[in-house]
């Protein structure tokens, strides 16, 4: 009995630790705010970007995630409008007998 519950907790173990290390993994992959890791410093090239401290190079880089991300609900959200805007056209012309 005791040998099987030394082996049930020996498997347990060995699978939260492969559990962590795959959470480590993606983690190093995603970056420490989930966005991804920007080569290209937020795609400022102006010339006053040099004169950023450390402190406004972060904010910048908050910013400019949650700009991206604001993006991307607005691009889903005119995505969305559009589909039922042609789904009511659609409609519209049945009703006309157009189609």
């Amino acid at each position: 009995m005791t040998d099987d519950l030394q082996r049930l907790f020996k498997a347990v173990q060995e699978k939260e630790k492969r559990d962590a290390d795959r959470i480590k993994q993606i983690s190093d992959q995603i970056g420490h705010n989930g966005g991804p890791k920007i080569a290209d410093p937020f795609g400022i090239r102006a010339a006053w970007f040099k004169f950023a401290d450390e402190h406004d190079a972060r904010r910048l880089a908050k910013l400019h995630l949650r700009i991206e991300r604001k993006k991307a609900g607005l691009r889903e959200l005119t995505r969305e409008r559009t589909t039922i805007m042609m789904r009511c056209i659609r409609r519209m012309r049945r009703a006309e007998g157009k189609e």
